[in-house]
């Protein structure tokens, strides 16, 4: 997604949503399930969750630091843009899918909120209300799918009609959006084609499909679809408006083919008020159920909620030097957990055509999370390479480069159980940046299939470029705002010595779950040791999770094992690959050290985020029982090798991101009945 300042042109901005609903109106009183105000010991065995009243473990788990809803269910980021007037409430502006009253998904409608740091947020209107309202030229745009048949699901026959691309504009910036009365604007996929899904549109400008694209008139799309009781037959006529546009928008809309595989299908601008859209061809597909590497998940059935960009060093690089990367969230490719999905990425090249050919892939999160969306912000004037990041004024703010933000949509891995006690599912990660990491090694495993590939090579050593991510440089506040800081002495594991797979205990210990933890730790080559650190231990042991690095498995690993006394909460283990590559030590041509690890982990209560070295992250949910268990600590094993860790740091304290809701924005529960939203839910 690009935003454009020309005065005759809307800020379009990509959304990825299922459907949008007007403003729930008050259930009826016998609907509502009412609260009860039970008392709860958090310091012996838990009881059963479901026998609890509504709301009642409301605020126990919930994460402080995090963009979340006031209450009830949430989904994936969307309408995600920057407005430096602050109009509408603030400079950053975000939006989810809710379904407000509820803990399960149903019938969705868009909320927001908006702030000035990326941190800092307040819901718009307020936190009580959602809203998207009926109702585009010259005011910020966006697209986004609507949904008229349910279910919808990439294993279960499509309905024709089921999905539609549509068209809203806000006019008072962003705190109402206003509907297209002709929506929709692209009313069904391609003719012929038996498709999974037909959903979460992405639009961006890109020089490069500009120029591949110049001599392909596009095929129309269809103004409607059919009923939905036979296939799309609809006829696109060939005097249908398509008008050539000055540095046009594309757009993507994510889906597959029935049988074969996950596609993205592109369309471009046919309209100055972008009602009109030419369909070009598939601008990626791939068979189904396809890895790239171990490195790289699946990519499944299906695609949702994918996105295009072209990105340099520092972010957004439209223009020459740009890396060409598809994100994508991967629908049947997951079957062993993680709700069947994976966030993923994959760097290509269009080879003359407009279609990406795929050359390296990797994975955006290997944890608890999906529907990643980004949106550009504006980099600071004079920040590194500054000039070389701009494409003749296709930028926010003009000719201002920009970085590009991600959100990610992290679920709850409950297993389904207490939904009702605990009143709300579901949140945003922390903001992220994603860019192009270069880097040079001195290894032999280069050449293996993985998440990197290499661009160019001297002697004995490689230069290496992979898809970077790391926290925004607005996630610092989480560390300056803290209300205590401290660090830990460097201290050295020896592999088989007395404090081989026992806890060593921090010598100042958290008196809360909301803090940053910081460390770099340094291997010895060939060792056995795994590594990490230990959180959330009670006293007597019973809860506590591990942190680690398996250096042997090349995994980040989380034992939860025993992270929770609350047994029907998924306990399971979390793994992702993640290799410390042997570099130039600075002295011979052939000398080699081996990279540091160098681990930032923020834990905001049951949401718990692991970055490394700006190429990993990992996103985890924690559920412990009791309330003492908060015990921080080194976590070491193995019988061979040594691991020194340095640099360790604790940041207690994290702010407040809701600073205008009440400590409790917990809300009456209702249930629709056995047949919302459909018949076995």
């Amino acid at each position: 997604m690009v935003s454009h300042t020309s005065p005759n042109r809307a800020l379009l901005i990509a959304v990825a949503t299922a459907a949008f609903s007007a403003v729930h109106a008050a259930p009826p009183l016998a609907d509502i399930l009412v609260s009860r105000a039970d008392g709860i010991d958090f310091t012996s065995a838990p009881p059963n969750l479901t026998t609890l009243a509504n709301n009642t473990l409301f605020t126990y788990w919930r994460p402080k630091a995090h963009f979340i809803a006031p209450n009830s269910w949430m989904n994936d980021p969307m309408t995600l843009w920057y407005k430096a007037d602050g109009e509408g409430g603030g400079k950053f502006k975000a939006s989810y899918q809710a379904h407000p009253n509820h803990v399960q998904w149903g019938n969705i409608s868009q909320a927001s909120a908006a702030s000035d740091d990326l941190i800092h947020w307040k819901d718009v209107p307020s936190w009580k209300d959602d809203r998207l309202t009926l109702g585009y030229k010259g005011f910020p745009t966006i697209i986004y799918t609507g949904v008229k048949y349910l279910p919808t699901g990439w294993t279960i026959p499509y309905t024709p009609g089921t999905e539609t691309q549509n068209l809203a504009w806000t006019e008072d910036g962003g705190v109402t959006w206003h509907k297209l009365k002709t929506n929709p604007v692209i009313g069904g996929p391609p003719e012929g084609m038996n498709i999974t899904a037909f959903r979460d549109p992405w639009l961006f400008q890109s020089p490069t499909l500009e120029r591949l694209t110049a001599s392909n008139p596009g095929t129309p799309t269809p103004p409607t679809t059919f009923n939905g009781t036979v296939a799309n037959t609809t006829r696109h006529s060939s005097t249908s408006s398509n008008k050539k546009i000055k540095d046009p928008w594309f757009a993507t809309v994510s889906g597959g083919e029935k049988g074969a595989g996950p596609h993205l299908l592109l369309y471009r601008q046919a309209s100055e008020d972008f009602t009109k859209w030419v369909y070009l061809g598939q601008i990626f597909k791939h068979t189904g159920n396809f890895s790239w590497s171990e490195w790289s998940g699946n990519w499944g059935w299906n695609f949702e909620v994918s996105t295009v960009l072209r990105l340099g060093t520092e972010g957004d690089q439209p223009g020459p030097g740009g890396r060409d990367f598809i994100c994508m969230g991967t629908e049947g490719g997951r079957p062993e957990g993680w709700t069947n999905h994976w966030p993923l990425w994959m760097k290509g090249s269009y080879a003359g055509s407009a279609q990406l050919a795929p050359e390296y892939a990797g994975v955006v999160d290997w944890g608890e999370t999906y529907a990643f969306m980004s949106f550009p912000v504006p980099r600071e004037k004079g920040s590194k390479d500054y000039k070389n990041h701009n494409w003749h004024g296709l930028n926010p703010n003009g000719s201002r480069p920009t970085r590009q933000i991600l959100f990610g949509w992290t679920y709850e891995d409950d297993n389904g159980y207490g939904l009702l006690a605990k009143g709300w599912q579901g949140a945003f990660t922390l903001p992220r940046e994603i860019f192009v990491k270069r880097w040079t090694v001195r290894d032999s495993r280069v050449d293996e299939r993985g998440s990197w590939g290499v661009v160019s090579r001297s002697s004995n050593s490689a230069t290496l470029e992979t898809l970077g991510s790391r926290p925004a440089k607005e996630v610092d506040a989480l560390k300056s705002e803290s209300k205590s800081k401290w660090s830990e002495k460097s201290w050295t594991y020896n592999g088989g010595s007395s404090n081989n797979g026992a806890w060593t205990a921090f010598s100042k210990q958290p008196n809360s779950r909301y803090y940053v933890l910081e460390a770099t730790l340094d291997f010895s080559n060939g060792s056995d040791a795994q590594a990490g650190f230990t959180i959330y231990k009670s006293p007597d042991g019973s809860e506590q999770t591990h942190i680690f690095y398996d250096f042997a498995a090349e995994t980040i690993r989380v034992d939860r094992s025993r992270s929770s006394l609350v047994t029907s909460f998924n306990l399971g283990a979390e793994a992702g690959k993640f290799r410390l590559w042997n570099v130039p030590s600075g002295g011979g041509s052939s000398e080699t050290t081996l990279e540091s690890l160098k681990l930032k982990v923020f834990v905001d209560n049951s949401i718990v985020e692991i970055y490394a070295n700006d190429v990993f992250a990992m996103t985890t949910r924690i559920y412990p029982w009791r309330s003492d268990s908060l015990g921080l600590g080194y976590y070491t094993t193995g019988s061979s090798g040594s691991v020194q860790f340095s640099n360790v740091q604790v940041h207690e304290g994290l702010t407040n991101a809701w600073p205008d809701r009440p400590a409790n924005t917990a809300n009456n529960l209702v249930w629709d009945g056995p047949e919302v939203p459909w018949p076995g839910w």
